[in-house]
């Protein structure tokens, strides 16, 4: 059997914290060490991995030119009823083997995700991550199979950290649950707009929430070749909006003149000039935010120059007066 020690180790910069497992075998305490190093992310066709890197090292003759097999499974904590339960542990190249005394070698365990398991993570946490790994294995032990590794490692890593393994993962490459990044090859204005659009997905990452709600505002504003402080006041929006109510009488305006309102209204939305204060921007706001950009980025079409809605007869009428007077 494998005797279990948790021992946390601090970097200077308090990055992450780490453990290690001393493993039993043959009957001999602490044969040999196996110790979490890192941890870091990768993308795969539909899914996303998290790959945990330990060193294993001998620190007994009986460890010694004997292959171990080892797999676990993972768990994330703090993610509130849920169990946190996110998958199989399982080893990239099979077996590790430590060939004399002091000697050391690397594998890394590996955990397949789906996009859907990171997202509650992310809905969850607030600030790093921290995961409880339950290492097991067997290895050969004059020509038998041993079970050993039953324990449990904590991991925790920081945000910033964290952030770096959701780019791993390339987590940013899709807008929101189901919507793909579209191509940004429509136009300049539209490739600008969504730089910033995906800044606003790093600064949401980060917690950042009024960073977030600002740089969705360059994005509407990139939209149509604008610069953000080109801001529309709330009269500016609601004429717009009746001006095209009045034209859509008389011609089929269709959806892209009515995106464009939408945008007016987003934009005005994201306006922190009329949120001064940090605490008025909230993580629902800019989740909300986040939501109504991406969903318009995704079928945006710009607006074709419109022909003018020709006045009422009752807008009319006071016209005629006029010029009969004349």
């Amino acid at each position: 059997m494998t005797k279990f020690r948790q021992s946390l180790i601090f970097n200077s910069n308090r990055k992450m914290i780490m453990g290690e497992i001393w493993v039993t075998m043959g009957g001999t305490n602490n044969a040999a060490r196996l110790e979490l190093k890192s941890v870091h992310g990768a993308s795969g066709l539909g899914v996303m991995q998290l790959r945990f890197q330990f060193e294993a090292s001998c620190r007994h003759d009986a460890s010694a030119q004997r292959p171990m097999w080892l797999e676990g499974k993972v768990h994330a904590v703090g993610l509130g009823t849920s169990s946190g339960y996110l998958g199989r542990l399982a080893v990239e190249s099979s077996p590790v083997t430590l060939h004399g005394l002091a000697a050391t070698a690397t594998f890394v365990l590996v955990a397949d995700l789906d996009h859907r398991q990171v997202q509650i993570i992310e809905e969850h946490r607030t600030g790093g991550v921290k995961f409880n790994l339950e290492v097991t294995g067997t290895a050969m032990t004059d020509g038998n199979l041993e079970r050993i590794g039953v324990g449990t490692i904590e991991c925790e890593v920081n945000q910033s950290n964290w952030v770096a393994i959701l780019e791993q993962m390339q987590y940013r490459r899709l807008l929101l649950i189901e919507l793909d990044a579209p191509d940004s090859g429509r136009s300049t204005e539209f490739a600008a707009a969504l730089d910033y659009y995906r800044d606003a997905e790093q600064q949401y990452i980060k917690q950042e929430w009024r960073l977030t709600v600002e740089a969705l505002r360059q994005t509407l504003a990139a939209l149509v070749g604008k610069k953000a402080e080109d801001e529309d006041g709330a009269a500016d929006v609601a004429a717009a909006a009746k001006a095209l109510r009045k034209e859509s009488r008389e011609v089929d305006t269709g959806y892209p003149p009515r995106a464009e309102q939408v945008r007016l209204a987003l934009k005005f939305m994201c306006d922190l000039g009329a949120h001064p204060e940090a605490a008025e921007t909230t993580k629902a706001d800019a989740y909300s935010a986040l939501l109504m950009v991406g969903g318009l980025l995704h079928g945006w079409q710009p607006a074709k120059p419109r022909i003018a809605a020709q006045p009422s007869a009752e807008e009319n009428e006071p016209l005629r007066a006029t010029a009969a007077r004349v």
